[in-house]
């Protein structure tokens, strides 16, 4: 499996990759290659390329929907290759167009509205003083499946 990269000076794209490699070492699996998509559409479809250009993966995480909707056109239709039947594309965030029929991209939906919730309830606590100390709040991302991405049998979200 591959992973196509966000920009590197970014938490939300160290983060992705962090979990992604994590996921990755649980299952005793190697990363096959990885490319810098800079959270980009264009560096996306360019980094698609090299990725494919002498070992082809055969399945690719990609760091946002957006990269991934452009990843998915750069394999179908300059690769000529099938997704999922050639190659899975899973995304993260599960933005609108990840549901398209079109795409139909497996992604890990990120929780916007818990992330406020939990951001206005710190912020109202260190304004009225009740916990000055730094909190650190994980939020998980739940895999929406759908038909970019051929999963193990018997997997269930």
């Amino acid at each position: 499996m591959s992973y196509i990269a966000g920009l590197d000076c970014t938490s939300t794209q160290r983060d992705r990759e962090i979990g992604f490699r994590a996921g990755l070492q649980q299952a005793g699996i190697d990363v096959h290659s990885r490319g810098d998509g800079m959270f980009d559409m264009d560096k996306a479809r360019e980094a698609t390329r090299a990725m494919f250009k002498n070992d082809p993966p055969d399945a690719v995480f990609v760091a946002n929907d957006h990269m991934a909707l452009a990843v998915m056109d750069t394999i179908r239709f300059e690769l000529g290759l099938r997704v999922p039947e050639d190659v899975s594309v899973v995304g993260f965030d599960d933005v609108p167009a990840a549901s398209w029929p079109a795409y139909n991209l497996t992604t890990l939906a990120q929780r916007a509205d818990i992330m406020v919730s939990e951001t206005v309830r710190i912020l109202l606590q260190q304004i009225s003083h009740e916990n000055d100390a730094p909190q650190k709040v994980a939020i998980g991302s739940p895999l929406i499946v759908r038909g970019s991405a051929r999963l193990p049998k018997g997997y269930t979200s």
